[in-house]
């Protein structure tokens, strides 16, 4: 394709950073991509160029009009106004998706253009190019909830208030980025894609696992539960990319029990939505995370904690807390529209979680079968084997289920 029919979209508040989106645009246009610019803007229009979805027309695409929206500013009801100003800007950003006149997408902002510009992308699917320079984007602001995408973040030097040596450099690190994927990118491999969960502590199972799909013909994604990626990959379950589900490691369960960590929220239920035939193991449920500043408030509690690393603290869930996991993996499951199979190797769930280690955890293993045994419905293929989790017993009878399971995606 030439690369002239290549188009960027920038978004971003043109009245109190129109320098740098003038700057990024030129920038953009010098590398032959075609740029647009929508204004996020509620104090004045900019005055160094004319943006080609004004303000006005983000507040007429939602049937307000941007008197209204400067009214309800005024009123001290700002985020009224901006929740307003966010669903103008989806409503026009999805247009321009659909009808394939965008190849990228560049937000930047401070925590509010921030907040519009995430909502934004969420709206557009994993592997569109998506970039975002912040002021806070690396802060305790961006949880991985709020973002939920594939998103290139870049945390500039410092604020934007015009232009700079500094802020040049960054605002160019963030065009270059965004230019250099829509230029030379390819589009996400088609194929029958496997997704697979999993982390350090499960991963002796995952080589073989893994060769053995794909001597099949699968193509396999693998997401480490201690991140975003589960969220993705579910996302790309609702895309229809993802056509079955390994999920060694729902651990996230775990942390929305505990509040620990969780930076995939609500998790199981995309494959159980969409009805993708669908493989659980109990995978590390015996231990959450945290990042090591918060784990004094969990010693406060008499558990017990270990650091993992400089920035991921552990600790050991009390048995009432592997009871409501298990209730609520019972809840996801059971509301399954397709094949589901779960596999409990009952001797441990995770390479730490036997005899003489420091996270073995009997009570709670025991209290977290007999909750599945009483709560998976009938139609869920629950199966409890008496081994652990390393033991080659395990690892023969997933693949066994991945070969039954995954037959019939096409």
């Amino acid at each position: 394709m030439d690369i002239k029919q290549k188009a960027i979209l920038i978004t971003g508040t043109c009245d109190t950073k129109g320098d740098e989106i003038l700057y990024l645009k030129e920038y953009i246009e010098s590398k032959g991509i075609r740029c647009m610019v929508l204004d996020l803007g509620l104090r004045e229009d900019p005055k160094n160029f004319a943006p080609d979805f004004p303000r006005q027309q983000l507040a007429e695409s939602i049937g307000s009009s941007l008197e209204e929206l400067i009214a309800d500013a005024k009123a001290g009801r700002y985020e009224v106004a901006v929740e307003k100003l966010a669903k103008g800007a989806e409503a026009i950003i999805l247009d321009l998706f659909k009808n394939g006149r965008i190849d990228g997408i560049l937000a930047i902002g401070g925590s509010m253009g921030t907040a519009i510009g995430l909502r934004s992308m969420r709206c557009l699917p994993v592997g569109f190019p998506k970039v975002l320079i912040s002021t806070v984007a690396v802060s305790d602001y961006l949880h991985p909830h709020f973002i939920k995408s594939d998103v290139i973040l870049v945390q500039p030097i410092s604020d934007f208030f015009g232009l700079n040596q500094w802020s040049k450099r960054d605002l160019k690190r963030a065009a270059s980025t965004i230019s250099n994927i829509v230029l030379e990118e390819e589009a996400l491999e088609e194929g029958k894609w496997i997704g697979l969960t999993a982390i350090g502590w499960v991963v002796s199972c995952v080589p073989s696992i893994k060769r053995l799909l794909e001597e099949k013909g699968f193509k396999v994604a693998i997401a480490h539960s201690a991140s975003i990626q589960t969220g993705i990959l579910e996302d790309l379950i609702r895309q229809g990319v993802i056509g079955g589900m390994l999920d060694l490691c729902p651990f996230e369960l775990l942390h929305e029990v505990t509040g620990g960590a969780c930076h995939s929220r609500n998790r199981l239920m995309a494959a159980a939505e969409m009805g993708i035939p669908t493989i659980v193991a109990p995978g590390a449920i015996g231990v959450f995370t945290m990042n090591t500043l918060q784990m004094p408030a969990y010693k406060e509690q008499g558990r017990f904690t270990i650091e993992h690393n400089e920035i991921l603290g552990t600790a050991k869930p009390t048995i009432e807390e592997m009871i409501e996991t298990a209730e609520l993996m019972c809840t996801r499951l059971n509301a399954s529209k397709g094949k589901v199979a779960v596999v409990v190797p009952s001797q441990g769930f995770f390479n730490y979680d036997r005899e003489g280690k420091m996270y073995f955890n009997p009570e709670g293993r025991a209290a977290f079968i007999n909750v599945l045994k009483e709560k998976l419905g009938p139609k869920i293929n629950l199966e409890i084997l008496d081994c652990h989790w390393d033991d080659l017993e395990f690892m023969i009878r997933i693949a066994e289920l991945c070969v039954e399971y995954f037959a019939e995606i096409v």
